[in-house]
């Protein structure tokens, strides 16, 4: 499960769970490299890790690394860096992972900063901006509040987020999420129109892989691997069934009809009062590891969930075929039926 060497080579991948057998055993051997003496608690170790974290002319690598970290530690002097690193105009990744992190701790100006940040992001930084903000109740409400006075718009929160927020235990919450973000809930007959639209829209010719590209980039990548280009959020669509058009429209028109196995949506409530959503990476007895839309994982320890939810909903959201032409449709298609890469 180990994915950094012992050795100290650092990679911009995320750190599974270790047990706490192992990294006790590396500790008393003298061996152990800075990200697990930070993973230990080690002072001298985290504050070494925080000032990586701050310095711009640090590794790339390292400096996610360790912000991810922070998230697992949950240190509260590291509430500054991890802020900082999240405003500034560096890796999307970095910030991504500093946002994700900062959901461990439960400072007033989280929140604050956040909600301020919200309209100047974009792509997976702001679906991890938004879903820091829907992790806890005073912070989901400066989103929603945000929302209400026009600088958010409301088609720009994910339906994750939504969910998330009209079901929040918090009557304040929940009584403006439903007001300020209506459900939507589209039919089944809707959902077979559209499958009916576009499916003839098909037939009336030929599309352009090479063109299709970029709507898979800009709609698709973000969760999802076709061959090697996307993310790691959602299945893997290489091996998926893209030449059964009728089962392949299903799956974009109406996502929650049918969600692939290991993909089930949660909602889990934690003993510090967040409220979290994702799929499990991984689970056992000791740790659970959860990975939401904005594509980074969040570690917690049994005793820190209170309860555990499925909701029988995909994370992808509807609507993802709106707004795209005819062409447009046809060109995005040829794409996801490619059977062998076409670019580098």
């Amino acid at each position: 499960m180990l994915r950094v060497s012992l050795a100290g080579s650092l990679r911009d991948e995320q750190l599974d769970p270790l047990p706490d057998e192992l990294l006790a055993g590396f500790r008393k051997s003298g061996t152990l490299p800075l990200i697990f003496r930070v993973r230990l608690g080690e002072r001298d170790a985290v504050a070494e890790a925080i000032r990586l974290i701050q310095d711009p002319k640090a590794k790339a690598d390292e400096r996610l690394l360790f912000a991810r970290a922070m998230g697992e530690v949950a240190e509260p002097t590291a509430v500054p860096a991890l802020l900082a690193a999240a405003q500034e105009a560096g890796p999307d990744d970095l910030r991504r992972a500093s946002l994700a992190s900062l959901s461990s701790y439960d400072q007033e100006e989280i929140g604050a900063k956040v909600a301020t940040l919200l309209p100047r992001v974009s792509g997976d930084v702001r679906t991890a901006a938004f879903t820091l903000l829907a992790s806890r109740a005073k912070w989901s409400l400066r989103l929603l509040d945000a929302v209400q006075g026009g600088k958010v718009k409301v088609a720009d929160v994910p339906d994750d987020v939504a969910t998330r927020l009209r079901a929040s235990a918090e009557p304040q919450v929940a009584d403006l999420a439903a007001r300020v973000l209506p459900v939507k809930a589209p039919v089944a007959a809707e959902f077979q129109k559209r499958i009916d639209e576009v499916t003839a829209i098909l037939k009336e010719g030929p599309g352009n892989p090479y063109a299709g590209e970029a709507t898979f980039t800009a709609r698709c990548a973000n969760c999802h691997k076709l061959f090697f280009k996307g993310g790691n959020v959602g299945p893997d669509l290489t091996q998926y069934q893209r030449d059964n058009l009728p089962t392949m429209l299903l799956s974009i028109v109406n996502p929650s009809a049918e969600i692939r196995e290991g993909y089930q949506y949660y909602l889990v409530q934690t003993t510090d009062d967040r409220v979290l959503s994702g799929f499990f990476v991984d689970r056992d007895n000791q740790i659970t590891v959860l990975r939401g839309l904005e594509g980074e994982n969040i570690t917690l320890r049994a005793s820190q969930i209170k309860a555990i939810k499925p909701t029988g909903q995909s994370l992808m959201p509807t609507g993802l075929l709106d707004g795209l032409g005819d062409q447009q449709l046809r060109d995005f298609f040829a794409y996801l039926r490619i059977t062998q890469p076409i670019t580098k």
